[in-house]
């Protein structure tokens, strides 16, 4: 009987540690931009999309009429700013930027985009 329950407990316990969730902890506003995906509308009826991977960031832009920009490249985010750099390209462009619940605000060169969680 004590080696079952040993048994058991050993079966639990392994269980427990191969079906545990990993999730990263969010501990500042840098932790929740990049976490999640992000989308809205831009000035001139424009679509805006912004997503994350590791240390890179894609930046899309649709026009009403179909036409897309897409920026891609290393991102460098801190508490209220993103700077992508977009080697293809070669050039950087920076943001400000102000999370409040689900929703984000962009600043650029007097430019406002306001974006929510996907």
């Amino acid at each position: 009987m004590k080696r079952s329950f040993f048994l058991f407990l050993t079966l639990l316990i392994i269980t427990m540690l191969f079906c545990s969730c990993t999730q990263s902890a969010v501990t500042d506003k840098a932790d929740e931009l990049r976490i999640n995906s992000w989308s809205g509308n831009g000035e001139y009826s424009t679509k805006v999309f912004l997503s994350f991977d590791g240390s890179k960031a894609s930046f899309n832009v649709q026009s009403m009429g179909g036409a897309k920009t897409n920026f891609y490249g290393d991102c460098f985010i801190n508490d209220n700013k993103i700077r992508l750099t977009d080697n293809r390209l070669k050039k950087s462009f920076e943001f400000d930027y102000d999370i409040e619940g689900d929703k984000m605000t962009l600043t650029y060169s007097g430019g406002t985009i306001n974006l929510h969680k996907d």
